[in-house]
């Protein structure tokens, strides 16, 4: 008992030390609470994440020098200018920060080697998880509290008396616990039973199975002279991925059984790679460049320049590999001009409209591909009697029966034109509509709000592709 008691001591002497260790890293969690529970301010939720461990890593760089300092204070407002963004924003973006906060938590902040650097990742995994899991515990034991007092007293209390006390814990208390368990004692993760079963007994003979699998594969579409399906490229990108972190992790471990597959790996890796390269610049070759190609063909550079790194052990160092990994999400996703949403742009804008939707007609009438504004286009279009086709990944967002309206802006209060909505027709297996509409796998529409009548709120399509109309 005196354990238990001691074990609780000490982890609210460690939240107090975090509490008076990080101030900073407090007011933001309380902030984006208060956000929540007073304002009702949900969008910016999605940023808490990233923005906590910016902050988290500046403090850290901020005992170094003054510049650091003024940074670490500085990017506490940044929670000013992403309420006004709203949600202004795409899930590449959302998807890029936390891939960036993740990346500034395991970094480290000097020079590592491979062991060093894997081991300083298992460390931090291991010491947020143990924050999450002791948050999660008080989350569980706060409802329970919450819900008996609510039962027993018949309160019929609502929802707000258990969504607000969990959300403080989420923001406010989680993260400081985290706080604590990171800057404790490394955690000994050499010869980890664990690590290795997963590795050497699970992860690796899959990687083995999964290359005898692919080099099958190789064999089969030489032999019919054919191109590689559609999704082989996400495949070779996933085998890829695992057996990189597998190279890694794999230092970690004493007793190593598939030395000889990881010492070939980049050898191994080269016909995969070769079909992961076919399968993507064939995609990009028939349809044009798109926001999810253009990470296709991203990762396809970077997972080949990392393989190619594991040769020579003077290039073979994964610290390096991440920070290229991190600069190249940052510069394809948020710098004008060279960010995946440009190149998409001028890719769409340059195919014939004739390409996805086929010559406009008397049946036919064709959109042009309008990408910046709905405003571009100019006169409104006359569209009676004509039904909008959309893909069958799409029309879930309506009833056969609903109209859309399309407006010049988000403010809604002038409409630019309206048509009716038909539900995809049904061809056994097989979709029709997709075949007026485009050879393309996805399909982007020329507005930029579609109101659902059916109260659901609004649909948001991005804007590259022509839209079809047809007479019935």
């Amino acid at each position: 008992m005196s354990g238990l008691s001691n074990s609780i001591r000490n982890l609210c002497l460690g939240m107090a030390g975090s509490l008076k260790e990080y101030p900073l890293e407090a007011l933001l969690g309380i902030t984006y609470f208060l956000l929540f529970a007073i304002w009702n301010k949900t969008d910016i939720l999605v940023w808490f994440f990233p923005h906590y461990v910016l902050l988290y890593t500046l403090h850290k760089f901020s005992r170094k020098s003054d510049l650091m300092k003024i940074l670490y204070i500085l990017s506490w407002f940044l929670w000013i200018p992403l309420l006004l963004w709203g949600t202004n924003y795409s899930g590449w973006h959302a998807g890029v920060a936390y891939l960036i906060a993740l990346i500034l938590l395991v970094i480290g902040e000097k020079p590592l080697d491979n062991e060093s650097f894997g081991r300083n990742i298992l460390n931090m995994a291991i010491k947020v998880a143990l924050g999450f899991l002791i948050g999660a515990l008080l989350m569980g034991i706060v409802t329970a509290i919450i819900g008996s007092v609510n039962l027993l007293f018949d309160l019929n209390l609502n929802d707000e008396w258990f969504t607000y006390p969990n959300a403080f814990i989420a923001l406010v208390v989680i993260p400081l616990l985290c706080c604590w368990s990171v800057s404790r004692p490394s955690v000994e993760t050499k010869d980890n039973k664990l690590l290795q079963i997963a590795i050497d007994y699970i992860l690796s003979p899959a990687l083995v199975i999964y290359s005898v699998i692919l080099y099958a594969y190789i064999a089969r579409i030489l032999f019919r002279w054919e191109l590689p399906v559609g999704g082989v490229a996400y495949m070779v990108l996933t085998f890829s991925a695992i057996a990189l972190l597998c190279y890694l992790f794999r230092l970690q471990i004493g007793k190593r059984h598939f030395e000889w597959f990881y010492k070939a790996f980049p050898v191994i890796a080269i016909p995969p790679l070769i079909l992961l390269w076919i399968g993507t610049l064939r995609r990009i070759g028939e349809y044009g460049i798109t926001e999810p190609r253009f990470y296709l063909l991203l990762l396809a550079i970077l997972v080949t320049i990392f393989v190619a790194m594991l040769p020579r052990e003077k290039t073979r160092k994964f610290q390096l590999m991440t920070l290229i990994l991190a600069a190249a999400a940052i510069l394809s996703t948020y710098i004008p001009g060279i960010r995946a949403k440009d190149f998409e742009i001028r890719s769409q804008r340059n195919r014939p409209v004739e390409e996805i939707s086929g010559p406009e007609d008397n049946t036919n009438k064709v959109i042009e591909p309008q990408i910046s504004s709905v405003n571009d286009i100019g006169e409104p279009v006359d569209l009676e009697g004509y039904t909008l086709f959309i893909p069958r990944s799409e029309y879930h967002y309506y009833e056969d029966s609903a109209k859309a309206v399309f407006y010049q802006d988000e403010t809604r209060t002038e409409p630019l034109l309206e048509c009716n909505i038909l539900e995809m027709l049904e061809d056994g297996s097989k979709d029709p509509a997709s075949k007026l509409i485009y050879k393309n796998d996805r399909y982007m529409a020329v507005f930029n709000m579609i109101e659902d009548r059916r109260g659901s709120g609004n649909a948001n399509f991005l804007t590259s592709g022509a839209m079809l109309f047809r007479k019935p």
